[in-house]
């Protein structure tokens, strides 16, 4: 133990500081620390692999297993502590993970590049850990764009479009033993319990209810009996859980759920195609980060929900 200690003692040290670091920035960058934030899931991640090899000598950082190793130990050393103390949930480290551990890698590797054989300078370390609060001001500044994505689900029903157009227009309590819960779930995704409506026709209201007391305010914008029906959606901010990735993701402002559009499709078999589609809109500078997970989760709920609908048609039939 005393050899290893003398032989990445600082090391050891180094790592330690960038779990601080990384807990510093989440404190101070609070509901900002998000994956709209360029500072928070690309500069950040970056420093963090490089804060413990300021702490390597010359041969340590000729190991490729520790400019590997040893950041990948910070990060998820880090992850462990904002999870363990319930300032981030499974579900927001996962969304995370892919930024930091890659470019805390990539982070190692060029200070790898850049220090190795040059005499260390102590005062590089506190240039690098101040960039982000440094960039954090520039990039309020920056516009960031709107942008609506849509997502497409489909199941082809064994029953006819009167029964299909009971089952999506209003549903009723969705019970266990009908949904399918998948990993998205497990982690904290909101399974959906039912709808009801007050009006079957446009114009009339929709709510949909979730898991946990979560309530989306529906507003039918068009109604055509066993075609189509479509309902603009707002979250009802009262509903929405106080955990973490609700908090983030529902009642911040980069994400929006536009609409959704239930379209039936009679086949010439006597079966019928229903089409879930659904509108979400993300503001944001990096919205191709929130559209490769919002596609993700959303097309994972709407694929459980239509199976429900479908296993509610066919068995009435």
């Amino acid at each position: 133990m005393t050899r290893l200690r003398q032989k990445y003692g600082l090391l050891i040290i180094g790592i330690l500081l960038g779990i601080v670091y990384g807990l510093v920035t989440r404190f101070v960058f609070g509901e900002k620390a998000t994956l709209a934030s360029i500072t928070y899931l690309f500069i950040i991640p970056t420093i963090l692999g490089i804060v413990p090899l300021m702490f390597a000598n010359n041969d340590q950082l000729k190991s490729y297993k520790n400019i590997i190793f040893i950041p990948w130990l910070t990060v998820a050393t880090f992850f462990l502590t904002m999870f363990l103390i319930g300032i981030e949930e499974f579900i927001c480290l996962l969304i995370l993970a892919g930024p930091f551990f890659i470019l805390g890698t990539i982070g190692a590797f060029i200070y790898r590049l850049i220090q190795i054989n040059e005499e260390k300078n102590k005062g590089k370390l506190l240039t690098l850990v101040l960039i982000p609060f440094l960039f954090a001001p520039i990039e309020e500044y920056i516009k960031s764009p709107s942008v609506t994505f849509n997502i497409e689900s489909e199941v082809i029903i064994s029953a006819t479009p009167e029964t299909i157009w009971n089952n999506i227009v209003e549903v009723k309590t969705i019970r266990e033993n009908e949904y399918d819960a998948g990993f998205f779930n497990d982690i904290g995704i909101p399974k959906p319990i039912s709808a009801t409506v007050d009006g079957k026709e446009s114009g009339g209201q929709r709510i949909g209810n979730f898991e946990g007391g979560l309530k989306f305010i529906e507003t039918i914008t068009k109604y055509e009996p066993n075609k189509i029906v479509s309902f603009d959606i707002t979250v009802d901010p009262k509903s929405v859980r106080p955990n973490v990735f609700d908090q983030h993701v529902l009642n911040g402002n980069y994400f929006t759920f536009v609409d959704a559009t239930y379209e039936l499709a009679p086949l010439e078999n006597g079966q019928v195609k229903l089409k879930l589609s659904s509108n979400y809109q993300l503001t944001s500078t990096i919205n191709f980060y929130g559209k490769f997970w919002g596609d993700i989760i959303l097309k994972d709920f709407q694929d459980r929900l239509l199976d429900v609908i479908e296993k509610r048609c066919e068995t009435k039939e």
